[in-house]
């Protein structure tokens, strides 16, 4: 029962989301007395994708120069199902950000395996394959089963932590066998908010509320997580009122 890891890259990188990820993968194959092989798509040198086998991968299948750039859904649906195909993987980990939660239901459907969304610990057993995850927007907790022969794992943000070895990895380049038809997905355009850190990434937040009376008050917490190297959050009520 093998394990396939997505390792999704911005822009030819890696972030800390994809560590902990494979991190993760790592952990649910040592139970499952097998390794973890993961999967790069698109251009990513391998300096980079060294930095996957220190987090427990052992097995890097890099699809590069393939045109694959650009998130496609239905491509990117096949591409990671013929890996699965080709490995005999029988467990797929994905994060469960907006790429996972696009691409797990299609492999689902794809591949005839049922879905552990959101996860947020090791599996609690693995003779029935039974998961964790938070349910009513975490005020409980469900313990999911999973019978399918082919199990499909997405990951909840930051809820694993990084486990780093000094183990290597092989890096194998595999061609992507697709049909130019199927990439239906165009970018005419890219537009990115610099200098800031995302909540994903973040190690420290500051974050306010309604206390602070007004938006024009909002200046020191941006200035104290400028200092600490934070990201900046607001409340709900906050968000609502369109003060941030």
């Amino acid at each position: 029962m093998s394990v396939l890891v997505y390792a999704e890259n911005w822009d030819g990188k890696f972030k800390k989301l994809t560590f902990e990820l494979v991190s993760y993968a790592a952990k649910v194959a040592e139970m499952l007395n097998t390794s973890v092989t993961a999967l790069s798509v698109g251009n990513v040198e391998n300096s980079e994708l060294e930095k996957l086998g220190k987090f427990g991968a052992k097995k890097i299948l890099n699809m590069g120069n393939n045109g694959l750039t650009s998130l496609d859904n239905q491509a990117y649906t096949k591409a990671i199902a013929d890996i699965a195909q080709q490995t005999g993987a029988k467990i797929i980990i994905l994060s469960n950000n907006n790429t996972g939660k696009a691409l797990a239901p299609r492999l689902s459907v794809k591949l005839k395996a049922g879905i552990g969304p959101g996860v947020s610990k090791l599996p609690l057993s693995i003779e029935p394959f039974v998961v964790y995850k938070r349910a009513y927007s975490g005020n409980a907790f469900a313990h999911l089963q999973i019978d399918t022969d082919i199990k499909i794992i997405t990951l909840a943000q930051n809820s694993f932590e990084l486990i780093e070895t000094s183990d290597t990895a092989v890096i194998e380049n595999v061609p992507a066998q697709l049909d130019v038809d199927l990439v239906k997905t165009k970018v005419k355009d890219v537009q990115k908010q610099s200098g800031k850190i995302l909540l994903t990434d973040a190690e420290i937040v500051v974050s306010g509320g309604r206390g602070m009376k007004s938006p024009d008050n909002w200046g020191p917490l941006v200035e104290l997580a400028d200092l600490l190297g934070a990201a900046n959050a607001c409340s709900r009520p906050v968000s609502d009122e369109g003060w941030r």
